[in-house]
């Protein structure tokens, strides 16, 4: 019997809190309302998957956009390596 009344507490301190959310996840959120992505997919009307240029500066956009997020977090390193930007 005491089980039944236990049970919901159990499982309550099982969930993610809402005071304390991933960071990591909120970033990977964040990334989609970053002004370049969306710019992105915009321009492309989110036919991106065609031309290589447009794919590559998508990706490069999203990393950048992560790793901003992430800083501001205070969960990656400041600097690091410039990423290699690709010609067309």
């Amino acid at each position: 019997m005491r089980l039944v009344f236990l049970l919901p507490l159990l499982l309550a301190g099982c969930l993610p809190s809402a005071s304390n959310p991933d960071p990591r996840a909120e970033c990977e959120r964040a990334v989609y309302q970053d002004p370049t992505v969306r710019n992105i997919y915009t321009s492309t009307n989110m036919d991106y998957t065609r031309e290589l240029p447009e794919r590559y500066e998508l990706q490069t956009a999203k990393q950048q956009a992560m790793l901003r997020c992430l800083r501001s977090k205070g969960l990656a390193p400041p600097g690091g390596v410039q990423p290699i930007q690709r010609t067309q």
